[in-house]
């Protein structure tokens, strides 16, 4: 009996020193990456320094063209879009960012299936914030998205499994470089033959409203106190249902926060011209939409407004 315990626990001795190796190999890898999104990644919680910061989905790392806001807003601006994410991956960055600096300006790209709508349990969320779990504010957003997540991160290789060959790759020969100050543009233009049919569907239905999300959002709110926040809903191809951004418009009109919201602009709207997919603009629109969007923060005075005036 003896000798099987002492099996047991030289296994588990085993595992432990396993997990921490690995980990903090990993944990170097991640820290040191040459490029692509683990790069992108860490550029945007402990380098940006720019004027304005772009936050949103694949909507915002694909629509935005930093370099037309600078030069209409004369402001230096980076996006920092991530694919398949919205707030709860955004507050966890903020909480993040602000440990080294403020942005004069935030531009919050919304979509609805990440920041407002229910869908996936939340935790799918966490992933790009599992590696920071230890830095302040970030386990309690774990706690509060989901309580189990608590104890799975004690294992250092838990923090990385799901971002491994992405993070080796990162760190050995990137993909790709983030160049253009995040953007990352599209090329082609739309198939209407593809066009997803379930999407369709899915934006007839009656909106269903995530309480977490939502909550989220008022909190990123509170905790952006001195950066003017704008909230904008960018082009898509099927359009959007007015009752889909309802929480987004009454929460902006609430808090006192502009909202320019071109998801059902007849300019954009089934213009194939502007489209990669039917959730995505190509480059030529990314670029027509960033125009038409300066102009709008232009022309509502948006940055000349006090700070009190904005939220």
């Amino acid at each position: 009996m003896k000798g099987f315990l002492l099996r047991i626990a030289i296994f588990f001795a085993l595992l432990f020193v396993i997990d921490r190796v690995v980990g903090y190999t990993v944990s170097y890898m991640t820290k040191h990456s040459k490029g692509g999104y683990v790069g992108h990644h860490n550029y945007i919680t402990d380098k940006t320094n720019e004027d304005i910061l772009i936050f949103g989905s694949s909507r915002a790392i694909h629509h935005y063209n930093p370099q037309i806001i600078t030069d209409s807003l004369g402001l230096s601006c980076y996006n920092c879009g991530q694919d398949g994410n919205g707030i709860v991956l955004f507050y966890g960055w903020w909480q993040l960012i602000k440990e080294h600096y403020k942005p004069k300006v935030i531009i919050y790209d919304v979509t609805t299936s990440f920041d407002l709508l229910k869908g996936e349990a939340n935790n799918k969320y966490l992933g790009w914030l599992k590696e920071s779990y230890d830095r302040d504010n970030i386990s309690d957003l774990f706690k509060e998205v989901d309580q189990t997540e608590q104890y799975k991160m004690f294992s250092q290789m838990y923090r990385y499994n799901s971002k491994f060959l992405q993070i080796t790759t990162d760190y050995i020969h990137p993909v790709f470089v983030v160049k253009n100050n995040g953007f990352l543009p599209m090329k082609g233009e739309i198939d209407t033959m593809r066009i997803n049919k379930k999407k369709l569907k899915g934006l007839a239905r009656k909106p269903q409203f995530d309480e977490e999300k939502l909550e989220l959002l008022n909190k990123f709110i509170d905790e952006t106190d001195g950066v003017r926040l704008i909230f904008v809903a960018s082009p898509m191809w099927y359009g959007i249902p007015s009752d889909q951004m309802a929480p987004i418009r009454e929460l902006c009109q609430q808090r006192q926060i502009p909202f320019f919201d071109y998801s059902n602009s007849p300019k954009y709207v089934h213009v194939n011209e502007y489209f990669k997919d039917g959730q995505h603009l190509n480059a030529k629109g990314a670029d027509e939409f960033s125009r038409d969007l300066v102009k709008d923060i232009h022309s509502h005075h948006v940055l000349n407004q006090q700070e009190g005036d904005v939220h």
